[in-house]
């Protein structure tokens, strides 16, 4: 089916830093202080407190500031004067868009700069299309958001979202889509698209072809269902040094995605938003303050002086998510698209003093956590990069000693018969063989487990290979719930489990009872960029972008693990750093 042509493609790219979002105000003549006859052209600011911080704009004029608040002009009575001539305000102008109809939705999918988080960080991550109602004439239910961190336009098609997205969108819906940050990930034929081919054809020598993906699967689709789509190309990544070339603005080895995107909309007439060029933009103009926009994991100092820790340069704030969501709906009205009539025609630009604030974690609590240093411990070095440890909820400081961690004749011993340490909703205590490894590392991990031993059990004993992001050195902490995911076996949960901004979930459970000795089992994680995949002889299960740095931010941890009641003998044990990940 031939597309229907029917939006221009480009607009044009809108600026919010030191922008006014009101209208020009009363040109009533007057006299400042100083005697200079001048008219008084004033522009409402929305300080996003209730106030307004209007002054004179006229540029040979007083520079004076206005009186009064946003409440004052809801009447509509100009009742705010120059402080200097005394002239008179407009009112402040109300909404006049029009209302998204009723049963119309308006759906969005993309990767992690447009999805919602659920974190636990000192300022949590959000996407932007979690803001974007704040800025169109819609209802809470009339947003739509499917999309999902890790996924690029290609390995979306293999989600329950993207079935959600073809068996629900209409007539008189618009799509908006949001992928380039994972289609760029060379290294993971999974994710990975080519930006130089075609819309008309599938495949390239290099994969698929990322036009084609977003045009047969996304554009067309949504036109064929009679849904308005909307391509929009992906926001920068921050660069502390203030440049945005290369991977930061999405230009690499392989080609520019966000040109690919222009590109796409100008052939087949879609509208795209340029939301690369506008983010760049706005961070340009100040690229210090560009910082406030990304979610940090937590923070140093004391309150209320404290500094944030632990960046990310990928993933915005709410603060930073209304930020985009705002360039987003600007830039549609600035379009002939027809969600243009229903953006609402007040919006201004959010201001950092409000929604930074707004954007922190009033719960978060600093971690009692020191990265390991392998250099500086008194952990035991059981062989090479392997050291032992008994970290977590174990019964009690004096439960650490009956733990037993060791190295003999090329295997690991891992266990405890008396019942102590646990994997629970709200814990988990055991016994570790580990090593450190990079955060920005791939790396593939295997080895063959055999139950030795096996004595008091219960339905929080497990054991096998971990990948987490924090290590305590022989410490007992009851509150101790970080984020990993397992291949093993674990009696309350499966063969299968994990564990993610405290929530402990995995496949049904396994009768602590069928624990004997002699069970043998092949395990394996291989964690390739975003994706970390765990395998517990033919079952597997992957990750995609689980968050490892949440309390460690430069290290993951590799455990050979088993608690409660059994003791668990790790041979073959093997392990190769395979090369650089490529990132969020």
């Amino acid at each position: 089916m031939k597309i229907k042509k029917a939006f221009p493609v480009f607009m044009s790219l809108l600026m919010v830093g030191g922008a006014f979002a009101g209208l020009a105000g009363c040109n009533k003549g007057g006299n400042d202080e100083q005697g200079t006859q001048h008219s008084h052209d004033y522009k409402w600011k929305d300080n996003g407190n209730g106030t307004h911080s209007e002054k004179c704009q006229n540029t040979g004029g007083c520079d004076a500031p206005v009186k009064g608040d946003a409440e004052a002009h809801a009447d509509g009575n100009n009742d705010q004067k120059c402080d200097k001539c005394g002239a008179g305000m407009p009112s402040v102008p109300s909404d006049t868009s029009t209302p998204l109809p009723a049963g119309k939705k308006i759906y969005l999918v993309g990767d992690s700069t447009v999805c919602s988080f659920t974190d636990d960080y000192y300022i949590p991550r959000y996407g932007y299309g979690t803001q974007l109602s704040e800025y169109l004439n819609v209802t809470s239910d009339q947003i739509v958001n499917l999309a999902l961190s890790g996924r690029s336009s290609k390995s979306f098609l293999t989600e329950s979202n993207y079935t959600t997205l073809t068996s629900s969108i209409g007539e008189g819906d618009y799509l908006i889509i949001g992928f380039g940050h994972n289609d760029e990930k060379s290294a993971e034929p999974a994710r990975f698209t080519d930006p130089n081919g075609t819309h008309t054809e599938e495949t390239t020598a290099k994969g698929t072809s990322f036009k084609y993906c977003l045009y047969q699967n996304y554009v067309k689709m949504a036109v064929d269902k009679g849904a308005t789509p909307i391509l929009c190309t992906p926001i920068v990544r921050y660069d502390s040094s203030g440049s945005y070339t290369g991977a930061k603005v999405h230009n690499t080895a392989d080609g520019d995605y966000s040109e690919a995107i222009r590109a796409l909309g100008e052939t087949t007439g879609t509208t795209v938003v340029d939301l690369t060029t506008l983010t760049k933009n706005v961070y340009s103009a100040d690229n210090s303050a560009a910082q406030y926009y990304h979610a940090h994991t937590s923070y140093t100092g004391t309150k209320p002086n404290e500094t944030p820790t632990g960046r990310d340069d990928t993933h915005i704030n709410k603060y930073g998510a209304k930020m985009v969501a705002y360039q987003l709906a600007n830039a549609i009205s600035g379009t002939e698209n027809g969600l243009k009539k229903h953006v609402k025609s007040d919006i201004s630009a959010p201001v950092k003093d409000v929604e930074y604030e707004a954007a922190k974690n009033t719960n978060y609590v600093v971690p009692d956590y020191t990265p390991f240093d392998p250099a500086n411990t008194t952990a035991q070095n059981l062989t090479g990069n392997w050291f032992a440890t008994v970290m977590g909820d174990v019964g009690g400081a004096d439960k650490l000693a009956n733990f037993n961690v060791s190295y003999a004749a090329n295997k690991f011993t891992v266990g405890n018969t008396s019942g102590h340490g646990k994997f629970a909703s709200g814990s988990d205590g055991f016994a570790s063989a580990f090593m450190q490894i990079d955060a920005g590392k791939n790396f593939t991990a295997s080895a063959n487990v055999k139950v030795t031993n096996v004595g008091t059990t219960s339905n929080q004993t497990g054991f096998g290979m971990m990948l987490r992001d924090d290590i305590l050195v022989n410490t007992h902490d009851n509150t101790i719930k970080s984020n990993y995911v397992a291949a093993g076996v674990l009696s309350l949960k499966g063969a299968l489990f994990s564990r993610e901004n405290g929530a402990l979930s995995g496949a049904s459970g396994v009768n602590a009872n069928a624990v004997a000795v002699g069970d043998t089992y092949e395990i394996s994680i291989t964690r390739v960029g975003q994706t970390v995949t765990v395998k517990v002889g033919e079952t597997i299960k992957t990750y995609t972008d689980f968050d490892f740095t949440a309390r460690d931010n430069g290290y993951m941890y590799l455990c050979l693990f088993a608690n409660r009641g059994v003791t668990a003998e790790f041979s073959n044990v093997q392990f190769e750093i395979t090369g650089d990940s490529q990132g969020a």
